[in-house]
């Protein structure tokens, strides 16, 4: 653009421009019309600076240049309403035509709609009076006049045009008009807390849907006590339930609730406690798959890295005590022995058990030690359940080792009382080990198709193709069952042999 016209332009300087007009009579027409130029052109700068009179004399040289959209896809008449400039919007609509009131930005936004972002009442008044039609046009994400103005927090922009509309028969259906997410204008309101706006919509009757759910299954009532907790939610809440307002569980009972927002969520890692709010107001009952999740949370907030690492080294110093203090304590050497079992631990041989208890508890907790040490884990659950079953092998682990210390050095002590103990201490080890193996076995038959998946599993490749490859996992599945029954039947069978056994001992 030329530096002299832009000058123009921009301080509005009428005779500058004539004069400019004067030397070049083509200076408006080099400028290309109906495409999205690359620069702004004089017509959209004095649409957005309000020179009414230098608006209007472009206008009549060259009235093509109000289609133009400028390199953010706004025409004059998107800037002239976004600035509030009413004379200019009146004479681009009365020298050009209605149609501009449809020309649409980027987002497809019309005027109208920029008019009710800025909360310019006075030009959405005069664009509803001379295009009522563009009133009713939606955006490309399907959002109504009403949708963007109660988005941008305007209550006067909400009432003006519930009011200006409220003769329409159409305004039904823009009260309850759903944006691509399914969203209406209500559920826009109670997400932002606007209880004026809430409140008069809720006061037109019947005309709006209160109970209305967007694609996530949620009732305006759900949008609020899924959200974060803020001042007047309790007066909200007892407005959108004066109006009728339901829970979509109140509604249909065998809908499943999806999962709350994990933008909100999932980005802190944290899941938001129930508030009273929640609990007044009835918040909605979790589904399996929300309570498998809190559960698995739970596991991982109680099993964290750093308690595991000090049980670890706690029980990793009994161990290693007792080891070198076995006990009875170990032969002694005087002045004039020179025996070779100086030195040695009395009761030897008799200690079998507790040295094979013991150095399983101490290499239990020392892998627990050196797996938090070493080990970055991919998958930080899997890791936790590992570190969990080694840390419960080094708990039972150390608990007979003592028992057994106990046994040698009180051998006519309550030797039958501390037998059974044993035994059963013993029988908890194994079905706690039971338990694991069914666990394991489940999920094998689940990573082949013979058992039923859980909430929100995949299924895999290969059990949905099928094939020679699956055939061979599920033999392959067969047989590790097989042995691991097989191991579970031998546990079961030494822990009770040890069990007669002690129980029969005199």
């Amino acid at each position: 653009m030329d530096p002299r016209l832009e000058e123009a332009c921009h301080t509005g300087n009428l005779p500058m421009f004539r004069s400019l007009l004067q030397e070049d009579k083509l200076l408006l027409h080099r400028f290309r019309s109906s495409i999205t130029a690359s620069i702004e052109n004089p017509l959209h700068i004095a649409a957005s600076l309000g020179h009414t009179d230098l608006a209007n004399e472009i206008i009549i040289r060259n009235p093509d240049l109000s289609s133009d959209l400028n390199p953010r896809a706004l025409s004059a008449l998107h800037l002239a309403s976004a600035q509030g400039h009413l004379e200019i919007v009146k004479l681009l609509i009365s020298k050009v035509g209605t149609h501009l009131c449809f020309l649409k930005d980027k987002d497809g936004r019309l005027a109208i709609h920029i008019a009710a972002m800025r909360g310019r009442i006075d030009i959405l008044e005069e664009l509803i009076k001379v295009c009522p039609e563009s009133a009713r046009a939606l955006t490309y994400q399907h959002e109504s006049i009403l949708h963007i103005a109660v988005q941008f927090n305007s209550f006067e922009t909400v009432e003006f045009l519930v009011k200006k509309l409220e003769v329409d028969d159409d305004i039904n259906e823009l009260f309850n008009l759903k944006n691509d997410k399914g969203n209406t204008i209500l559920h826009h309101a109670v997400a932002r807390r606007q209880l004026q706006s809430v409140k008069l919509l809720l006061s037109k009757g019947g005309l709006v849907e209160v109970n209305a759910m967007n694609h996530k299954g949620l009732t305006a009532l759900d949008v609020l006590l899924d959200s974060p907790i803020e001042h007047g939610d309790l007066t909200l809440g007892e407005v959108i339930r004066g109006a009728g307002g339901k829970k979509a569980s109140e509604m249909d009972p065998q809908q499943t609730s999806l999962k709350t927002n994990t933008s909100r969520n999932e980005s802190s890692g944290t899941t938001r406690p129930r508030s009273w709010v929640c609990n007044l107001f009835g918040g909605r009952r979790p589904t399996r798959l929300q309570r498998r999740i809190k559960k698995q949370a739970q596991v991982e907030d109680n099993y964290t890295p750093g308690t595991l690492m000090v049980v670890a080294t706690l029980i990793g110093t009994v161990t290693f005590q007792a080891g070198l203090n076995p006990p009875g304590g170990f032969i002694q050497r005087d002045g004039r022995d020179t025996s070779p079992l100086a030195g040695v631990a009395v009761l030897r041989s008799e200690l079998s058990n507790f040295l094979l208890y013991d150095l399983i508890g101490l290499f239990a907790s020392f892998s627990i030690i050196l797996i938090l040490i070493c080990v970055r884990p991919r998958k930080k659950k899997i890791m936790m359940k590992t570190l969990v079953l080694i840390m419960w092998v080094a708990v039972f682990s150390t608990a007979l080792a003592f028992s057994a210390g106990i046994l040698k050095i009180f051998p006519d002590t309550n030797v039958k009382t501390i037998g059974i103990l044993t035994s059963s201490w013993f029988l908890i080890l194994v079905i706690f080990v039971s338990w694991v193996f069914l666990r394991v076995i489940v999920y094998l038959l689940r990573k082949v198709g013979w058992w039923r998946k859980k909430e929100g599993d995949k299924v895999s490749n290969i059990v949905r193709n099928g094939g020679y490859l699956l055939w061979c996992m599920r033999i392959g599945v067969v047989m590790t069952v097989l042995l691991l029954l097989a191991l579970l039947v031998l546990s079961y069978f030494q822990c009770l042999y040890i069990y007669i056994w002690n129980t029969e001992k005199p």
